[in-house]
């Protein structure tokens, strides 16, 4: 504290230092929820996509053998 601050400005400055680190820390709380969030959502997409390549793999591979199947009656 230096000669010409009183002990309530200095009391007042060092409020105004805590609110505006209480603030960055608020923000930075919801910033990591709303991240926390978007991973969750990410990956929840992500898992979906595989299953729908993976089902759009086994109508395919369903399609192909009753093709074959189809054509191999056929040339009997």
């Amino acid at each position: 504290m230096s000669e010409s601050e009183t002990p309530d400005r200095s009391h007042s400055r060092l409020n105004k230092i805590h609110n505006r680190i209480q603030s960055k820390l608020d923000e930075l709380r919801t910033d990591f929820r709303q991240l926390e969030t978007d991973s969750h959502e990410a990956n929840e997409e992500a898992s979906q996509a595989r299953k729908d390549r993976i089902e759009g793999f086994k109508r395919a591979l369903r399609d192909l053998l009753e093709a074959a199947d189809r054509a191999d009656r056929e040339w009997q």
